[in-house]
C-alpha cells in the first residue's frame, strides 16, 4: 500500500475512533434538534436542494443589516450535532454577539459527502449561493464573508476558500483533514491572499501538526501575506475543555477572544 494511501487510511481510523466518543444519541436528528422541539431564539432550519440537497441552520441576529456572515463546517460525523459545536454555541451567544453580531451558516454534511471531492464541490457551490442570496437581499455584508472549520471541516474551510478566493474576507483552519485530499494542498496557491489564520495542538492524535505547517509554510513560500499557525499545547487544550486526543482546536479557538477579534477585524 502506498505511503500516502496508509496515511489517509490512519487518519480515516483515528477520526473515527474519536468521532464515536462524540457522538451523541440516535435520537438527536438532523442540527442538534428533533423536527418537533423549538428551535433556539434566532435559528432557522433549512432545507437547500438541487445537484445536492442538505439541511442547514442559519442563525440570524435580532437587528442589522449588512453584518458579517460566518460560514462555519462541522467535523466528520457531527451531522447531527451542528448547532451543539463549539464554535456555533459560542458565535450566537449573547457575548459574543454583542461584541460581533453576525450571521452563522451551518451546513450540516453527511459523511458519505465529506468522502468524496465531488460532492463536496456540489456542497459548496450551494453554500455560496445561499450567502449570495443573502447579499442581494441586503441581509449580510458581502465584504465580510468568513470561512471557519474543524478537522474535515478544516479541510472545507481551505478548499472553499480555494474555490471563492475573491469573495472569503477571512478564513480560521483549525486541525484540518488536509491530508485526506492532494487536490486541496495542490491548489493552497489560490487562497495565498486570504487572511488565514490556522489553529493546531501539538499533540493532536488524529491529525498531526506538521499537516498545518506544512500548509503555512507552502502559503508563505508562495507569497501569502497574512497566514500563521497557532499551536496549542496539552495545557491548553485541555483547560479549555478538550479532550485529550487534542483534536478540538475549535475549544481553544473559541475561547481565546484574539481570534475573533481578528477575523472581524477582516474586510474585502
Amino acid at each position: 500500500m502506498p505511503e500516502n494511501t496508509k496515511l489517509k487510511e490512519k487518519m480515516r481510523k483515528r477520526i473515527l475512533a474519536i468521532i464515536t466518543t462524540l457522538m451523541l444519541s440516535a435520537a438527536i436528528t438532523c442540527c442538534g434538534q428533533s423536527d418537533t422541539a423549538k428551535l433556539p431564539k434566532g435559528f432557522q432550519k433549512l432545507t437547500s436542494k438541487g445537484d445536492i440537497s442538505f439541511d442547514y441552520t442559519l442563525y440570524s441576529p435580532e437587528e442589522g443589516k449588512e453584518l458579517p456572515v460566518v460560514i462555519y463546517f462541522h467535523g466528520f460525523g457531527e451531522t447531527y450535532s451542528v448547532m451543539d459545536t463549539k464554535v456555533v454555541t459560542t458565535l450566537t451567544g449573547d457575548e459574543s454577539q454583542a461584541l460581533h453580531p453576525c450571521f452563522v451558516l451551518s451546513p450540516c454534511i453527511e459523511d458519505d459527502v465529506y468522502l468524496a471531492q465531488t460532492d463536496r464541490d456540489k456542497l459548496y457551490s450551494a453554500v455560496k449561493n445561499i450567502v449570495d442570496q443573502m447579499a442581494s437581499k441586503g441581509s449580510i455584508d458581502p465584504n465580510r464573508i468568513y470561512v471557519c472549520g474543524n478537522s474535515f471541516g478544516g479541510l472545507a474551510t481551505v478548499e472553499f476558500t480555494e474555490k471563492y478566493a475573491k469573495d472569503v474576507a477571512a478564513a480560521i483552519v483549525m486541525c484540518p483533514a488536509l491530508s485526506y485530499s492532494q487536490n486541496s494542498t495542490r491548489n493552497l496557491g489560490l487562497m495565498k491572499d486570504v487572511p488565514t489564520w490556522f489553529a493546531h495542538a501539538t499533540n493532536d492524535n488524529v491529525i498531526p501538526v506538521t499537516i498545518s505547517k506544512s500548509a503555512v509554510e507552502t502559503l508563505e513560500r508562495m507569497g501569502a501575506k497574512d497566514v500563521r499557525l497557532t499551536e496549542l499545547t496539552d495545557k491548553e487544550m485541555l483547560s479549555v475543555g478538550a479532550l485529550t486526543g487534542y483534536h478540538q482546536a475549535d475549544y481553544a479557538v473559541m475561547a481565546y477572544p484574539e481570534f475573533a477579534g481578528w477575523l472581524f477585524n477582516q474586510s474585502k
